[in-house]
């Protein structure tokens, strides 16, 4: 049986990781449709922070990372704080965060697609 996607379905997303302020980095995540195109409704995607490059690790808050927050646009919604949790968008499927790092270490952006395909971002690491 195939499932049909739907144009307002999460299939996938870009992550773009910018330029830190003392560890705490700014993330950028568009979702994206069944057409690769960007949403333009609100949806959820399951998220958590690892320690590495393929997520088989999760971090540890306080050790590996200290913060996540909303940074402009989108709901943070945490089953685990400061690692683990819901991330809601914008109605275009924008959603904003800043993740602060632990000085010394390394962090990971993972988001679960509804599919259970990973979407991860490029490293943050920190050290002062």
């Amino acid at each position: 049986m195939t499932l049909q996607k739907l144009a307002y379905d999460i299939v996938d997303a870009t992550i773009t990781v910018g330029t830190h302020d003392t560890g705490a980095f700014p993330v950028t995540i568009q979702l994206k449709n069944a057409q690769g195109g960007d949403l333009n409704h609100s949806r959820a995607v399951a998220f958590y922070l690892s320690k590495d490059s393929d997520g088989s690790s999760i971090a540890a808050d306080t050790t590996d990372t200290t913060e996540i927050a909303i940074l402009t646009d989108g709901l943070l919604v945490e089953n685990v704080t400061d690692i683990s949790g819901w991330l809601i968008s914008e109605a275009d499927g924008d959603i904003g965060l800043t993740i602060t790092v632990a000085d010394g270490k390394t962090a990971y952006l993972v988001l679960i697609m509804p599919d259970g395909q990973l979407v991860i971002s490029d490293v943050m690491t920190w050290a002062s």
